[in-house]
């Protein structure tokens, strides 16, 4: 019997091949969008977490000003305090005046905690003379071991010869002094070197890492730094708000949620097509099973047989989705983030929640066959072999409305019953459409949204032509020169890192400070815009204040290396700004709070000559298209998810909507076979089919355009970080796009079925069996 058993599971398989391929690439397409970004995501944490404990990565960057061995002797005494490193951080550059560069450089005496990895040369040493260099920058610049670097520190340039290439994990995701949306590896850079190389006033240092001992919690090791070093504390960042590090983390950690999110809405589409799929497969053969029970086949028996039907198909493209995700996608996504951060191992691996959500899409499936054999077993042999009736329903809710129902047509009048009759199929067919018109709007939207931000950024809030970069205190007379050339077109803008403290918490982020000028225009949520000379205070951009819990109203206190003391200073307002995020303030208020305004860029559309642009004072020329083309280089690591995800989201709604119009007819199947017995014509029967499922497209997008929305705004926020927010956006178009994607899959597959009408088998139908 188990023989031919199988040999029918067979024959079941080809007969209906269709509806068993559209069960394996759902449930491939599945797993394959999930593994692919979740591999990538949970490689990338993986290595993150294995590099941080073999380099011993620091738990807490501080920034210090004025401290000593006294007090690093304090912090060593504190029981959460498992380590202490203290280094003297600064500027260098090297090249010439055309194409100057600039290599954080950072003095150190031992080297216990953020252990570089040395990707070719010697190990870092306290012995020799000699500087370690940033692989990147030496890529990008072509230097190599064994070569000599001219740096430039302020007290003239010196000739240095580079021991090694390292990756440092404090420079993980480093894209310059300030905080660039994007890594300039060809300009910016980082060099580590020792006391004996570079010397540095004695004992003197402006940074301590600092680890924990096991045990302790993040907020005990806080306070207890900041109880040792006290007042000297300028910023005190962990690895969660470094902006080296925390961008690496909310990268992959992004990842993870465009993973869950996505494949939310998507395993719930495929659960219910897959349920709804197999539960009419089963029920197509009810005949059958009743023909086993009739000559005496057990009921273990039979379930075994058609347990059969979800499990393999769903458990062969799951499987296959799990490894063609981690081999392709997870790939393409690594390879799009490497050029972004430093980390010297990039690798993907399958995370065990795949295979978790590989069993429950299994364990449905076994579930949903298994319940409708259950369903059909209960009843009798005799009752199996009946046919379905067809039962009564009370009158729907057109039909207490007679001078609207009267002038319906005969075919509506029909739909409008049949679909108050069947509210439970109308509720799957709405979910559907609604769950891939939400993918479709969020596919669609993503790009838009993230295009519309970065060209709103360079238009309307930054109108200048181009941006020079500047180090007015080296060269003081050229920049007078530089700015006697520009006459009166150009704006002068600061940006400092500045830290900032609430009774909610703190943050280093981007102080700008703007001098009077027409060439950056700040929004306010209302969309008017700030006059930031008349003002006495500060505005915050909206990630941070959310960030921070801060409100227009509020004080805060801000504090840097450069500043004296700090300064408590209210919000003006809060900004609407993609980048860069931070603390916005007028060059008159900086002044009167008693700090030097030291211009880092100036804007401006004047014509820029080649007595500008070498300039002594001038580091580097960008115009504002360089600018933008540089912030979308940024969006080229998303750009291959969403393509991805548009092209998944155009097979889901295919699939998902043919399979459940298959279902609509098969369960509609004797209705069909009576209208023909009737003597409807075959057009008729099609434009009941297609008016059927418009109306389903219908209500499906008047749910799913403003639910499609909500989710587009939840999505495009995973794209956020410390240095930039996006804004969600999709045009009429988008919209339209959308739906009318779905509306041509509704009308394409109402007329695919529609065929299926002239095999109708009018005589088997309609009997009865006795």
């Amino acid at each position: 019997m188990f023989k031919i058993l199988l040999h029918k599971n067979l024959r079941d398989f080809k007969s209906n091949f269709s509806e068993f391929f559209s069960i394996f690439i759902l449930s491939l397409i599945s797993i394959l969008v999930f593994a692919g970004l979740y591999s990538a995501s949970n490689g990338m944490e993986h290595e993150f977490n294995s590099w941080a404990q073999s380099s011993k990565m620091a738990d807490e960057w501080v920034t210090v000003k004025g401290a000593n061995s006294n007090d690093i002797h304090k912090l060593l005494k504190k029981k959460s305090v498992k380590d202490v490193q203290k280094q003297y951080v600064f500027n260098s550059y090297t090249g010439s005046t055309e194409s100057k560069k600039m290599l954080q450089t950072v003095v150190i005496n031992n080297n216990k905690i953020s252990k570089p990895d040395i990707g070719s040369g010697k190990k870092i040493s306290f012995q020799t003379e000699g500087v370690w260099l940033d692989q990147k920058f030496a890529r990008s610049n072509k230097y190599h071991v064994g070569d000599y670097i001219d740096l430039d520190s302020g007290n003239g340039e010196k000739s240095f010869e580079i021991k090694g290439l390292i990756v440092s994990p404090n420079y993980i995701g480093y894209t310059g002094p300030n905080n660039n949306i994007i890594a300039d590896h060809k300009r910016y850079g980082y060099v580590i070197t020792n006391t004996r190389t570079m010397s540095v006033p004695k004992n003197q240092f402006n940074q301590v890492l600092v680890t924990k001992n096991k045990g302790y919690s993040g907020k005990r090791l806080e306070k207890d730094t900041r109880n040792a070093l006290s007042t000297k504390v300028i910023s005190l960042v962990d690895r969660n708000t470094f902006n080296n590090v925390s961008k690496f983390i909310n990268k992959y950690n992004s990842i993870t949620k465009m993973a869950v999110m996505f494949s939310l809405i998507l395993f719930l589409l495929v659960l219910l097509v897959t349920q709804t799929t197999i539960s009419r497969l089963v029920n197509n053969q009810r005949n059958i099973i009743g023909l086993f029970r009739a000559l005496g086949l057990k009921k273990r028996s039979i379930i075994a047989h058609y347990s059969i039907y979800g499990v393999i198909t769903t458990f062969l493209g799951g499987l296959a989705g799990a490894f063609l995700g981690m081999e392709f996608i997870s790939k393409l996504i690594l390879s799009k983030q490497e050029p972004l951060f430093g980390v010297p191992v990039w690798q993907a691996r399958i995370s065990n929640l795949t295979w978790i959500i590989l069993g429950v899409l299994v364990l449905i499936s076994l579930m949903a066959s298994i319940w409708k054999i259950m369903q059909i077993l209960k009843n009798k042999t005799a009752e199996i072999l009946q046919k379905e009736t067809v039962t009564n329903s009370s009158k729907n809710i057109f039909e207490y409305f007679p001078n609207f129902w009267n002038n319906l047509r005969w075919n509506w009048k029909w739909v409008l019953r049949d679909k108050s009759r069947a509210k439970s199929k109308e509720l799957i067919g709405v979910i559907g459409i609604v769950g891939s018109l939400m993918l479709l709007i969020a596919s669609i939207g993503i790009e838009q949204s993230l295009n519309k931000t970065n060209h709103d950024t360079y238009t309307n809030v930054f109108q200048y032509q181009t941006e020079l970069k500047i180090s007015p205190l080296k060269h003081q007379e050229s920049f007078k020169n530089l700015k006697n050339k520009l006459g009166a077109d150009d704006q002068e803008i600061e940006q400092t890192s500045l830290n900032i403290r609430t009774s909610q918490g703190e943050a280093v982020t981007s102080g700008n400070i703007i001098s009077k000028g027409i060439y950056l225009k700040l929004p306010l949520e209302s969309n008017r815009t700030v006059n930031l000379q008349a003002k006495n205070g500060v505005y915050v951009t909206n990630f941070a204040a959310k960030k921070l819990n801060i409100k227009t109203g509020d004080n805060v206190e801000i504090n840097s290396a450069a500043m004296v003391n700090k300064k408590i200073v209210p919000i003006l307002g809060i900004i609407k700004i993609s980048s860069p995020q931070g603390i916005y303030l007028s060059k008159n208020y900086w002044e009167d709070l008693k700090q030097p305004f030291v211009p880092t860029s100036l804007y401006t559309t004047h014509n820029i000559n080649k007595s500008i642009k070498h300039n002594k004072s001038v580091d580097q020329v960008k115009t504002i298209d360089e600018n933008l083309n540089d912030t979308n280089k940024l969006l080229d690591s998303f750009k291959s998810i969403i393509v991805l995800l548009i092209v998944f989201s155009l097979f889901l709604s295919w699939f998902v909507l043919y399979n459940l119009g298959m279902l609509n007819f098969t369960e509609r199947y004797r209705e069909y076979a009576t209208m023909r017995v009737l003597g409807f014509r075959l057009n008729e029967i099609r434009s009941v089919i297609i008016k059927d499922n418009l109306l389903t497209w219908l209500e499906g997008t008047i749910i799913g355009i403003p639910l499609g929305l909500a989710f587009l705004k939840a999505y495009v926020s995973i794209a956020n970080s410390d240095t930039s927010e996006f804004f969600s956006y999709i045009s009429i178009g988008g919209l339209v796009i959308a739906g009318g994607i779905l509306f041509v899959n509704v009308v394409l597959i109402a007329w695919l079925i529609s065929h299926h009408i002239k095999k109708v088998d009018m005589a088997s139908a309609l009997k009865s069996v006795d």
